[in-house]
């Protein structure tokens, strides 16, 4: 669980950066208005449901789709960096929740995946848990990616670089032949 609950620590950034930040980007483009602000905020966070929603069509190996997944949430990042503008920067935001919907379910599934039965509600305990740490650092992460770059948008924009990078190393490990999964349901007596 020590690799998976450090991937998570990731995601719940990745996750966590539109909700937190937006309203920082909007500021940067001079957007002041809150209703404004609120809106897109709520736009992206319809993404995200979507996302989530698309996730359960999926099928097939979750270690096998967490590198493809992380796409759309570079992608967005990546977009939102250079954004000179509201609608480019919305455009971001909503690819990037999109991809953030379908990461944390497939995240969680992965942990549930690799745990026994009888040890689920402990796992999956820590990978709340880290969850909500990479909560906690995306505020820290951010704030130091814009001191040492120098906007808030530039931080975004490496953290676009970083989430590409995490998908390329994670690729040839998900090309790996699979070990076996415990089983999904306890034992009848």
């Amino acid at each position: 669980m020590a690799g998976l609950c450090l991937l998570t620590v990731f995601g719940a950034v990745v996750f966590y950066t539109v909700p937190v930040e937006m309203s920082y980007l909007l500021d940067d483009l001079d957007v002041d208005s809150t209703g404004v602000i609120g809106a897109v905020t709520a736009v992206a966070s319809a993404a995200t449901v979507l996302g989530s929603l698309v996730f359960t069509r999926l099928t097939g190996d979750p270690r096998r789709r967490l590198p493809v997944l992380l796409l759309p949430c570079a992608a967005g990042f990546l977009v939102m960096g250079v954004a000179d503008g509201l609608p480019l920067l919305i455009a971001g935001a909503v690819l990037n929740c999109f991809g953030t919907g379908l990461l944390l379910p497939s995240l969680l599934t992965l942990a549930m995946s690799r745990l026994e039965y009888a040890d689920r509600g402990r796992g999956i305990g820590l990978w709340t848990a880290a969850f909500f740490l990479g909560e906690f650092v995306c505020p820290l992460v951010l704030l130091g990616g814009k001191g040492a770059l120098g906007s808030l948008a530039s931080a975004v924009a490496l953290l676009g670089f970083a989430t590409l990078t995490v998908s390329a190393v994670l690729l040839p490990l998900a090309r790996r032949t699979a070990v076996p999964l415990p089983r999904q349901v306890p034992e009848q007596r």
